[in-house]
């Protein structure tokens, strides 16, 4: 899973919206690197990169200003910080009374929202100054979560990278799939020189405050070859023609934690949605966020698909956000014997089961290792949601209500909170 983390800059002329307020952190839905994800060891993998956002294959940073680097909190947010959703200047006032001080605003004009983060005053921690504005302004500021991805580990390459494309009916001749689409990934960062990636229309864009913070670019890496990997170069992926947006908000806690904060999934959404992306993957999950959910309505409004991984903590588990949000479509994993990830969240979150368990995909490095984790089925749903959209085969309200879609269903019939509707099988022709 990733986190997040929002920052803030002087008020300049704010709309208020309606809704609760939320700060906190995300985390990357798998364990690649060595947490409690997707891949079975650590929930924190993920990789960032950097460079020039110019042609295929660059990158971007967008590194705002440095600021220090936030204390870490085991209950996922930061305890310095709130951040507002389109606060008012009489909002930010109240709050300036006390000593919350605004350290960043950002506005993001192509969803139509501004963020405005606040530093709080020594001896107020968070959930303290949360209460203290919501009494004189409800649904305006929130905690600043984090989120994390859902990956986890497992040891020795096993299979062919073919076989999960194989499980689901995915076309054998797949060259020309993804052909006139645009895909994105909120995600850790893309190692874009990989072998099997050279010749992707890929862009990578960092959206880190702290330019100097560190990152890791492995889950990022794994699953833009899973869905752009190239012809010929051992590890195909599902969309190779496909246009991708890769939006890296994911950096490093002092603890060792790779997160993105809330603040930076906003603007990696804005950034996805102004590149055109018609689909976009989220694999990671956190808290509920009202900034994060006012953004993602904003993208749905505008016709975009959401996927987001499910979660990796097991039966019982609340559910996570994003893929607990309304109209997000949630992915969970399954072994290649079609048995659902020991460690994947049950419940109403789940929409679709997809391969996600011990898939060959390669790190930073380009080490091939087994991946497992429902961060990892994301990029299997995106594929079949952007392939069969472009062809028209589905619609997007098809698959958001699910009953039109092609399934192997998996479980109790119709829908359920193993395994959701079931495996899709889209005849995708990629022609």
């Amino acid at each position: 899973m990733w986190m997040l983390l929002l920052h803030a800059a002087p008020p300049i002329g704010w709309l208020p919206l309606d809704g609760a307020p939320w700060v906190g952190q995300a985390r990357a839905d798998d364990g690649d690197d060595g947490g409690d994800g997707d891949d079975g060891s650590a929930s924190d993998g993920g990789a960032s990169s950097a460079g020039s956002d110019a042609g295929t294959g660059g990158q971007d940073t967008d590194p705002g200003p440095r600021v220090p680097e936030l204390p870490v909190q085991a209950d996922g947010f930061s305890a310095t910080e709130l951040i507002a959703l389109d606060p008012s200047p009489a909002a930010l006032q109240r709050a300036a009374q006390w000593g919350a001080r605004v350290v960043e605003t950002s506005v993001q004009a192509g969803l139509g929202v501004r963020v405005v983060r606040l530093r709080l005053p020594q001896g107020i921690d968070a959930r303290t100054a949360l209460a203290v504005t919501n009494e004189r302004d409800p649904g305006v500021f929130d905690l600043h979560h984090f989120y994390q991805l859902d990956q986890a580990e497992a040891a020795g390459c096993e299979g062919a990278s073919c076989e999960p494309m194989q499980r689901m009916d995915w076309p054998a001749a797949n060259a020309r799939c993804g052909r006139g689409q645009t895909i994105g990934i909120v995600d850790s960062g893309v190692n874009t020189g990989l072998s099997a990636l050279r010749g992707a229309d890929l862009r990578v864009r960092r959206f880190v405050t702290d330019a100097n913070a560190t990152t890791d670019a492995s889950h990022g890496t794994a699953v833009a070859t899973l869905l752009v990997g190239q012809p010929g170069a051992g590890l195909p992926g599902l969309l190779p023609r496909a246009s991708l947006r890769a939006a890296e908000p994911f950096f490093r806690l002092p603890s060792g934690t790779l997160v993105a904060d809330a603040l930076g999934l906003v603007k990696s959404l804005d950034w996805l949605v102004g590149n055109g992306a018609g689909v976009i993957g989220m694999s990671l999950t956190g808290p509920p966020n009202r900034v994060l959910q006012a953004a993602i309505e904003r993208v749905q409004a505008r016709g975009v698909l959401v996927v987001a991984s499910v979660g990796n903590g097991g039966r019982n588990a609340a559910p996570a956000h994003p893929a607990a949000l309304d109209g997000v479509l949630g992915a969970t994993a399954l072994s290649a014997d079609l048995r659902i990830y020991w460690r994947a969240n049950q419940g109403d979150t789940v929409d679709f089961a997809l391969p996600g368990v011990a898939l060959p995909a390669p790190d930073a490095e380009g080490i091939v290792r087994p991946r497992s984790g429902t961060s990892y089925a994301v990029p299997f749903l995106v594929a079949q949601l952007s392939q069969s959209l472009h062809e028209g085969l589905l619609s997007r309200a098809d698959w958001q209500g699910g009953r039109a879609v092609p399934v192997t269903d998996l479980g109790a019939a119709g829908r359920d909170p193993v395994f959701g509707w079931g495996l899709p099988k889209v005849a995708v022709r990629c022609g």
